[in-house]
């Protein structure tokens, strides 16, 4: 249970958050607002949010900027790589207690940042997780406890996932690792590990949580299955693997297989192709919404019998991602026709008899290649970045559109403005050259959106209103991932959606996108 030994620099009440972010900095949002927030005797810096962080690739470090409007945005500190151990920096994700955690994959840890104490965020201690950890979730049941997934090396020393050595050099196969804020905000004691449970299973790991009943799923993309967790903090199994989904299909594969689910959990399953590489929990159907790359298809799972319920066939079309919107309604399908045809959506009405799927036609989207996309907290935004392939004949844009549409029949995505970006060059690998985030306020309103440009080490200002670059600011070089931080939006749900993030080895790709709200591109 959580304590409520906030600070009271720290907003606690979603309440709070939805209808007056304005007392944590950003005001009215109104344009040319560049008003600066008074900061607390103590030093805090709770008004001086919200707060841009920003990886810096090109010599791992962590920059801060204050949020402030379309002008006076400025930078408030950069955290040198020292603090990191000098390794590339990961996710990035807060939690529901205002700390901020960042996934450090070569040296096997989180970082854990407090970003309000100071009139700058502080690190604070590096906590050990297992072997490469990659992904990094937020507890949709308790936002206090944040998910690690380490896809673990093989025994050779390569990159390839394999075994977490650090925890399960016996059981094999990757793992997560859970951690906790220790129910105190910025300035409280630092969190610290729960533990970590082993999965018996190989390849790149994603995860979702159902709240009825309480579970964590985490697929494998190697091993082809799905590890369910118990996530009950009230029973004598938490934390502990409960069972395994086995994704194998004999009409998919080469060689016929069996499905081994009923498989002792000491026991690992036979590695099959199906490559599950994203997996979503829909608030609307209460379902677990997986994507098997390998198969070309996306299963439906019920989370309290684990027996997959449906299955949407993929097979011809041009999707090889997705995501969901926030009222879990509409699972958002993109992918493209290649080399240079262009970016495709489409969406599968989970609220509607016959769950029928539609395909968009959008001219504007021709000659790009798909980037990472964000649904606003409230569903009435979607925005989708050009990833900038070589291939591609449109790049450095940033697309918005209405999603409030998507409820008409038959749904419909509307163009609100294509916005150009500054020149980034091809990006190859996880180097993507723009990266997103958005900032909501109310109910998950978006007021702005941050997008940072790899070559011009610097990142962008977009009003959501206008959809107009507002200001463009120096950070370090190489920017990368990025994140908008607000104290207290996580416990109001204010953080947007998105989707896959990482190339798959089933369908690679060069795409650099965040995974839910729980992650910053490695």
């Amino acid at each position: 249970m959580k304590s409520m030994k906030h600070r009271t620099t720290i907003i606690t009440s979603a309440a709070t958050v939805m209808l007056g972010l304005a007392v944590i900095g950003l005001a009215s949002c109104s344009s040319g607002d560049s008003s600066t927030p008074a900061v607390t005797s103590g030093g805090s810096a709770a008004l001086q949010g919200p707060i841009v962080f920003v990886n810096n690739t090109g010599d791992k470090t962590l920059t801060s900027v204050v949020l402030k409007g379309d002008s006076g945005n400025a930078v408030l500190g950069t955290i040198a790589s020292t603090e990191f151990e000098n390794v590339a920096l990961g996710d990035m994700q807060f939690s529901d207690g205002d700390w901020l955690f960042l996934n450090l994959a070569a040296a096997n840890k989180v970082a854990t940042i407090d970003p309000l104490t100071a009139a700058t965020p502080v690190h604070e201690v590096n906590l050990p997780a297992g072997t490469r950890p990659v992904h990094l979730y937020r507890d949709r049941n308790n936002g206090e406890v944040m998910w690690i997934m380490n896809d673990g090396d093989s025994a050779s020393g390569t990159s390839t996932p394999g075994d977490d050595l650090v925890n399960c050099a016996t059981e094999k196969g990757g793992s997560v690792t859970a951690v906790h804020n220790s129910h105190l905000g910025p300035g409280g004691t630092p969190p610290s590990v729960l533990g970590t449970t082993c999965l018996l299973a190989d390849g790149h790991k994603v995860s979702a949580f159902s709240d009825v009943p309480r579970r964590v799923f985490v697929s494998s993309e190697d091993a082809g299955e799905i590890a369910v967790i118990d996530d009950d903090e009230n029973s004598t199994t938490y934390r502990k693997m409960i069972n395994r989904i086995d994704l194998c299909k004999s009409a998919k594969e080469t060689t016929p297989c069996n499905n081994e689910s009923a498989t002792l959990l000491t026991t690992a399953f036979t590695p099959n192709s199906s490559g599950p590489h994203g997996i979503r929990w829909s608030a609307l159907t209460k379902k677990i919404y997986s994507i098997q790359e390998g198969y070309g298809e996306i299963a439906e799972i019920d989370p309290a019998t684990l027996q997959i319920t449906k299955t949407f066939d993929l097979a011809g079309l041009p999707y090889t991602a997705f995501g969901i919107s926030p009222d879990g309604r509409f699972l958002l399908l993109r992918g493209d026709t290649t080399p240079v045809s262009g970016t495709k959506l489409g969406v599968i009405d989970l609220g509607t008899a016959g769950t029928p799927k539609t395909d968009f036609t959008i001219a504007e989207l021709d000659g790009t290649s798909p980037g990472s996309f964000k649904f606003s907290p409230d569903g009435k935004r979607f925005y989708i970045l050009a990833g900038n392939t070589a291939t591609s004949t449109k790049k450095d844009r940033l697309f918005a559109f209405d999603a409030s549409t998507l409820t008409a029949t038959p749904p419909a995505l509307t163009l609100i403005r294509e916005i150009p970006l500054i020149a980034g060059g091809d990006s190859a690998g996880f180097n993507a050259a723009h990266n997103m985030d958005v900032f909501a306020q109310g109910a998950g309103e978006a007021k702005y959106v941050v997008v940072t440009n790899r070559l011009d080490n610097s990142v962008s200002i977009i009003n959501a209103t206008d959809n107009l670059i507002k200001q463009t600011m120096p950070v370090g070089p190489t920017p990368g991932g990025v994140l908008v931080y607000a104290p207290g939006t996580a416990a109001a749900g204010n953080q947007a959606t998105s989707s896959l993030k990482v190339p798959s080895k089933a369908k690679p790709s060069v795409l650099s996108d965040q995974l839910d709200d729980h992650g910053i591109p490695k």
